[in-house]
């Protein structure tokens, strides 16, 4: 397998001219809660008090590459290319061994050096917990009835979403007992929230619902 990151819109093999040495990618801390009371054995968890699930800390990733590309002034120019148009800036972040996810995060160059034979430079980035999918997950419900339909979303990764629904025609969206009615448009309904696994959505109505969303791991 080719060993090379995509940097936002670069391929650092084939626009960089650079080889991947090395890459550290760190696993995202959760993030947790614990509160000694008086009178109490062991501690209080309170990790997922304010939102019904464990949330996390960013995550650092760094790689380190090498290049003997063209002369020491060829070099630098390169380094300086790099530096530009990467230092500071939150971009997309694929990584060699996960062609099918993208990391978001702000990148810096944490070090660089040119010799007469090479240049090296190690690029690190922080970054949201998620490795988010690549492509959405699309799913279209076609619904031609004032009854309740219930159907299943899946999520199949761990990141809880809410989706953006765009409909045509008229539907009625039942969500935990709460229905909403929605006619042409777009909307993203933060109650709406679907969790790890199997979502159950209710649909009636005249029309089509299309549900998208971007599955996240870990």
């Amino acid at each position: 397998m080719e060993r090379y990151f995509i940097l936002d819109k670069f391929n650092t093999w084939y626009d960089l001219h650079l080889i991947v040495v090395a890459k550290t990618i760190l696993d995202a801390e959760p993030k947790t809660n614990y509160v000694k009371l008086d009178g109490m054995s062991g501690t209080l968890d309170l990790s997922e008090s304010l939102t019904g699930e464990i949330t996390y800390d960013d995550r650092t990733i760094s790689a380190t590459f090498w290049t003997d590309y063209g002369n020491r002034k060829d070099r630098e120019a390169l380094l300086r290319k790099i530096t530009a148009s990467l230092h500071g800036k939150k971009i997309k972040i694929i990584e060699p061994d996960d062609p099918n996810h993208y990391f978001y995060g702000r990148v810096k160059i944490k070090s660089k050096r040119n010799t007469l034979a090479y240049a090296e430079i190690t690029i690190e980035a922080i970054c949201e917990p998620w490795r988010y999918a690549i492509e959405e997950t699309v799913r279209r419900v076609d619904v031609d009835t004032a009854e309740v339909t219930n159907i299943v979303i899946n999520n199949n990764g761990v990141k809880t979403l809410s989706p953006v629904i765009t409909v045509t025609g008229s539907v009625d969206i039942t969500y935990n007992g709460k229905r909403t009615s929605l006619t042409d448009g777009v909307y993203k309904i933060s109650d709406i929230k679907l969790r790890q696994g199997a979502n159950i959505i209710g649909v009636s109505g005249n029309g089509s619902a299309t549900f998208s969303y971007r599955e996240a791991e870990l």
